[in-house]
């Protein structure tokens, strides 16, 4: 399984239409070529990206076949619009079986 991390700035003053377009393009968008966004973390303060979103994918195939298509980028043009330093990465996930909590 892999985490695909997607981090961005929202511009200033452009804040609400930049949510608006995550909820009502980017996030069915991408539910529609068979990704979801499971998380979403905003960053109040430190020199962290303000939004991190993230989600699984089962293989590499699988991410390459969503975040390389035309569907994609017709998404990622709207959003680099109305954000900074807007990235996507694709990091192996952990095998959480073998974390143990005492």
């Amino acid at each position: 399984m892999y985490k695909v991390l997607i981090s961005y700035d929202m511009q200033a003053g452009k804040e609400q239409e930049c949510q608006e377009y995550l909820i009502n393009k980017l996030a069915p968008g991408l539910a529609r070529m068979g990704f979801r966004i499971a998380d979403v973390w905003y960053t109040i303060w430190g020199k962290s990206p303000q939004i991190l979103s993230g989600g699984v994918v089962e293989d590499l195939d699988q991410a390459q076949r969503i975040f390389l298509s035309d569907s994609w980028d017709q998404l990622a043009t709207g959003m680099r619009k109305l954000t900074d330093n807007f990235q996507v990465r694709v990091v192996k996930s952990r095998d959480d079986s073998n974390i143990s909590i005492n």
